[in-house]
């Protein structure tokens, strides 16, 4: 599975995590009863799922900050975030199950338990967050660069286009030295016969050769 479908899978499952919860908690504002077993089994389900999204989420928030380039300091925000989220949830638990006492005994002022409260229900959508932010990073520092690979051969004529510019070029800078001397004629270097008293009259009747076309045509031939 790529890296950024993990990023999805764990976002989703952090909303979908609130569901059991949800359940209960419209159930009992609409004064509907539920069997105990049921209880136990929805918030056995909204627990495991708490537990895999914070870690797993945790982890692919880490493990995407190592390599962001783009947005690196929100991620580092929402991981740290995230941290104390899953932290906060657990050393009261832990704190607890030290001194053999329930939660609601560790937690005693109810300032303090509305805060644990509200952690246990917002950490999910602050994951969630941090996973599509991470899957955007990733996203833009993946992004396809034009490589030696992804260029594409030039047609022939734009190759044959080109090798008379070269061949061009070559007759250019073969003239060069010739153009001081202006006093003899110069001939044809394609070999039809014809003499010119310039180098410029020459390379312009280079362009029209038929002996130039000729000898182009026979290499284009000969490369295919």
């Amino acid at each position: 599975m790529r890296n950024r479908q993990i990023g999805h899978v764990i976002a989703t499952a952090a909303i979908l995590v609130q569901a059991p919860r949800l359940v209960l908690a419209l159930l009992a504002a609409d004064r509907q009863p539920v069997a105990t077993s049921w209880q136990r089994g929805l918030l056995v389900i909204a627990g495991i799922g708490t537990a895999v999204v914070l870690t797993g989420g945790n982890l692919y928030l880490a493990h995407t900050l190592a390599t962001a380039t783009r947005w690196r300091g929100k991620l580092a925000c929402v991981w740290l975030v995230v941290l104390l989220s899953s932290g906060s949830l657990v050393v009261p638990l832990i704190a607890g199950g030290l001194g053999g006492r329930p939660l609601h005994e560790v937690l005693g002022s109810e300032r303090l338990q509305w805060a644990w409260a509200v952690l246990a229900a917002l950490a999910h959508e602050v994951t969630a967050a941090g996973c599509m932010l991470a899957v955007a990073e990733r996203r833009t520092s993946e992004s396809p660069s034009l490589g030696a690979g992804d260029v594409s051969p030039l047609p022939a004529a734009a190759s044959a286009g080109s090798a008379v510019a070269s061949a061009g070029a070559v007759a250019v800078a073969s003239a060069e030295p010739l153009a001081g001397s202006a006093a003899q004629p110069l001939p044809c270097r394609a070999g039809c016969g014809r003499t010119f008293s310039s180098a410029a009259a020459e390379l312009g009747h280079l362009r029209l050769c038929p002996a130039r076309r000729a000898q182009l045509s026979r290499r284009r031939s000969e490369a295919n």
